[in-house]
């Protein structure tokens, strides 16, 4: 089943749904209609009741890029009321992504800048084609990044990595940012989506409750210390345990 919202598609059947952003004349830049449609759909995915949702998400761009980042020509972009209304559109998509209880993948071709390089960093794996660029420009634009892409940075590639994209602007290829673990994945141009498709048909193999917990201990154990990570880890092996007992 496929459901077309205008700027983004969401399209569901078996074990793998996928969010496409749907904006390709404007490289998917991430206009208020676009934020609010993909924070509603994220929203109901991360609500679905165990039998009704996927194993895996896939995320992805229409067209020649993943996403661009934000729509400076959008009339939000020059009032403050507006981008704040954009914002909490902008904060809700990853609110939800984080509370998404299965893997999700970003499937990126052409550019993942500023929010989009957000969106991408967001997701638990990042498959990229060899032509992919990713980059932080907020600062040649007088804004900064607010979704989370320099603590991501950091977490993934280091303070270094973060500093010089941040401060410079400077763009990296795919197989530079698969070098320093910001792409766990470089294949063809063109052929991210099919290479995702194929990860996450692999991966919903495994049974839901698996699925999530390896989920939640991605995202909720890299800023722990080790005891409380080894404590966290601890719980879902126990629950996993006990429900093959």
């Amino acid at each position: 089943m496929t459901t077309d919202d205008g700027p983004v598609i969401l399209t569901e059947g078996g074990a793998v749904a996928i969010l496409t952003l749907n904006r390709p004349d404007r490289h998917n830049a991430l206009s208020t209609a676009l934020l609010s449609r993909l924070a509603g759909h994220l929203d109901e995915l991360a609500g679905a009741g165990a039998q009704d949702r996927p194993r895996c998400l896939l995320l992805t761009g229409a067209g020649r890029s993943f996403c661009s980042g934000a729509d400076t020509k959008e009339p939000a972009w020059g009032d403050l009321s507006l981008r704040a209304e954009r914002r909490s559109h902008f904060t809700a998509v990853f609110s939800a992504l984080h509370r998404i209880p299965f893997p999700v993948l970003a499937a990126v071709e052409g550019y993942a800048l500023g929010g989009g390089l957000e969106l991408a960093l967001a997701c638990d794996l990042v498959i990229a084609g060899g032509s992919a660029l990713f980059g932080l420009p907020e600062l040649g634009i007088g804004a900064v990044p607010g979704g989370g892409a320099v603590h991501s940075l950091m977490r993934r590639a280091g303070r270094g990595v973060a500093a010089r994209m941040l401060l410079t602007g400077e763009r990296i290829s795919a197989r530079e940012g698969a070098g320093h673990g910001v792409v766990d994945r470089v294949t063809e141009d063109g052929s991210a989506l099919a290479t995702a498709l194929d990860v996450a048909g692999r991966l919903s193999a495994h049974e839901p409750d698996l699925l999530t917990a390896a989920a939640r201990l991605l995202r909720d154990s890299g800023h722990l210390d080790r005891t409380a990570a080894l404590g966290l880890e601890s719980g879902f092996w126990w629950e996993a345990a006990a429900r093959r007992s």
